[in-house]
């Protein structure tokens, strides 16, 4: 082939995005009544742990093709840097709350294709039983990077050659790329924070939680949290305890003092039937705390929305609230049920809300 002539366009455009991002927490509470951490040193109680990650069913299911147990070394696949950091965060902590901290780090991980759970291989600490410490930490790090690129490249014109053809064309080239890292940390001791109040839903099926915050003492600790609050049809158990018609803080609620609001409110279940019912004189003074399309506070007594009577028995039942940018709300922990004056049944829940 041989060109005479030609008349060409080309058009070429790169972009380049690059995104790091950092985000570190670091949370230390204490339950009321308890001494000051940073101004008390001793060393920590014994707690009796354990550990276990639930498998899904296709995860068992794959796993069971094998008979013998699997060990996993896990150690190396923590990066030298990370070590590191969680070294400096354990003497960051004993410096910050006058205690002994030792983070043990999980070398092997056992898994018996027969059981659901995985078992890790740590040292578990001996104890009489689960206790409560009085305080609790909570450190969490998120590190990201992200990049991408993209490439545009477009070709339009016209050739002519020598034996008269003439050739008109137009041709482009895409290409692009992306890359994604995320690194988590997160460790925890003592006391989780207790922040999971009661929900009753009295129209709805299953609680709703706002992404609108509101501001509200939820841990007792005399600092105002952001939480999520409920949508319309749901709202938290609270009992009015000062008779202010206000519900101040999480004390009058059922859940954010102990971590389990059924075993709260079973307390006063005075005729041991399994019922807070119009037997039981705190019935008269429960109510439901809602708040009206404006945003304003509302008690319901129980009695006005047709709650008849709540039953005590619970089970587990997991589920994370979320945003749409996936921003954790809330965590479902339990759930039960009431009785409607009206012979239907409806559902209650306890929800970690986050703060």
């Amino acid at each position: 082939m041989k060109i005479d002539s030609s008349i060409i366009s080309m058009t070429s455009q790169q972009s380049v995005y690059r995104e790091y991002s950092k985000r570190e927490t670091l949370r230390v509470w204490t339950a009321p009544g308890q001494p000051n951490l940073a101004k008390q040193g001793s060393s920590l109680q014994p707690v009796a742990a354990n550990y276990t990650l639930e498998l899904s069913p296709e995860a068992l299911e794959a796993l069971q093709q094998n008979s013998e147990e699997i060990e996993i070394d896990i150690e190396a696949e923590l990066p030298e840097k990370d070590k590191q950091r969680i070294m400096v965060l354990q003497k960051m902590l004993s410096l910050l709350t006058g205690k002994e901290f030792k983070f043990v780090l999980p070398k092997k991980i056992r898994i018996n294709p027969n059981s659901a759970t995985l078992k890790l291989g740590v040292r578990q600490i001996s104890g009489n039983g689960p206790q409560r410490l009085g305080w609790g930490l909570e450190y969490t790090r998120y590190e990201s990077y992200r990049e991408s690129e993209r490439l545009s490249f477009n070709a339009s014109g016209i050739i002519k050659t020598a034996d008269g053809r003439e050739i008109v064309f137009t041709t482009e080239l895409n290409m692009s790329r992306q890359f994604v890292q995320e690194n988590n940390i997160a460790i925890r001791a003592g006391d989780a924070p207790l922040t999971d109040p009661l929900i009753i839903n009295y129209k709805g099926a299953a609680a709703e939680l706002t992404t609108t915050k509101f501001s509200f003492d939820l841990d007792t600790d005399g600092l105002m949290d952001q939480i999520s609050f409920v949508k319309g049809g749901s709202g938290f158990l609270a009992l009015d305890r000062n008779g202010d018609g206000v519900i101040n803080n999480g004390s009058e609620l059922f859940g954010p003092k102990t971590g389990n609001g059924f075993a709260e409110l079973g307390q006063y279940d005075v005729d041991g039937n399994g019922w807070i019912d119009e037997s039981d004189p705190i019935y008269q003074q429960l109510c439901i705390w809602t708040k009206d399309a404006e945003g304003k506070d509302c008690l319901l007594a129980l009695g006005q929305v047709g709650v008849g009577a709540i039953y005590l028995g619970h089970l587990a039942a997991g589920f994370s609230y979320k945003d749409e940018d996936n921003q954790l709300l809330g965590v479902a922990r339990k759930a039960g049920i009431f009785v409607r004056e009206n012979g239907t049944v409806g559902t209650v829940q306890q929800v970690d809300l986050a703060i």
